[in-house]
């Protein structure tokens, strides 16, 4: 490994990033290099720019895909050639994202999609998904010391940035993970695990591509067309709370989102639903609690 790398992984590290995030910087700063087969701190600003070119016209990499290694590249700059914040904003061009208007499910295909799953592990995986508007890592690496049942609360520590949260928890949907616990962990391998959802084998958490293959397979069964991945339950919880007339601000809260920009791209979603809307906010229309609830009756 270069020094130089060396120290790149030193100052994210240092500045708390997660492992994926250090991995993905180190991959960009890494392949610029390959493409001009010269040490990063060799290359211009200009040639940064024909390479972002590169990667946009010839690989066709979308927008965020082309953003994320500017990032990278300017995080490498700043903090390991020492260049001002500026100079390297100026020298490299952030790329213009393309609007992309998140698809959800209907509060009747959430119901759907809960009942053709898997009972127990399955369903439970899903429904803390959708109930508690969590990303698919949050939630395949829950611990079991993350629930707090006494105060009905879940507390989220994996959380994207590493930004920790607390999110509610119905007195039902704490009385179905004790359920799923009793009849499928209590006395069987792994027990002591400290993960909530256990993957193939006992003592490790849920992969990512379980987790995926748990939601394509119930998607499957109910006979509804996919609108995306496990991130569409998120989609699905955040709109249906802005559809139940909560406010946007706690739905930012709710979502971990550090800007409240990121959680008004939901708007979109429900002012085409005036109906709906307007049901909501006479209390008519349920909530994704309130629609877990009732599966449970």
């Amino acid at each position: 490994m270069s020094s130089l790398r060396v120290q790149y992984v030193r100052e994210l590290t240092i500045r708390g990033r997660a492992a994926t995030t250090i991995h993905a910087y180190v991959a960009s700063v890494a392949a610029l290099a390959k493409h001009y087969h010269r040490a990063p701190d060799l290359i211009s600003d200009e040639e940064v720019r024909t390479w972002l070119e590169y990667l946009r016209r010839d690989r066709q990499l979308s927008g965020s895909t082309l953003n994320a290694a500017v990032q990278a590249v300017r995080a490498f700059q700043e903090w390991v050639l020492l260049r001002p914040r500026a100079q390297c904003a100026r020298g490299i061009p952030r790329c213009r994202r393309e609007t992309r208007r998140a698809e959800v499910y209907a509060m009747s295909e959430i119901e759907a999609l809960l009942a053709a799953a898997n009972p127990g592990r399955d369903r439970m995986l899903l429904s803390v998904l959708y109930a508690c508007g969590l990303r698919r890592d949050e939630a395949r690496l829950l611990q079991t010391g993350d629930l707090d049942a006494p105060r009905s609360q879940l507390r989220v520590r994996r959380g994207k940035g590493a930004k920790e949260r607390v999110l509610p928890l119905t007195v039902g949907l704490l009385a179905d993970l004790r359920t799923y616990w009793r009849r499928e962990r209590a006395g069987r391998p792994g027990q002591d695990s400290p993960w909530l959802f256990q993957g193939v084998r006992p003592g490790e958490p849920m992969s990512k591509s379980l987790a995926l293959h748990i939601y394509a397979r119930a998607v499957k069964r109910a006979g509804l067309r996919r609108k995306g991945g496990l991130h569409t339950l998120r989609h699905s919880f955040a709109t249906h709370l802005l559809e139940a007339g909560v406010e946007i601000t706690l739905v930012q809260r709710l979502l971990g989102h550090a800007s409240l920009t990121t959680t008004a791209r939901y708007l979109h979603v429900t002012l085409g639903r005036v109906e709906k809307l307007t049901a909501s906010l006479d209390g008519r229309t349920a909530g994704p609690l309130d629609l877990l609830a009732a599966l449970r009756r």
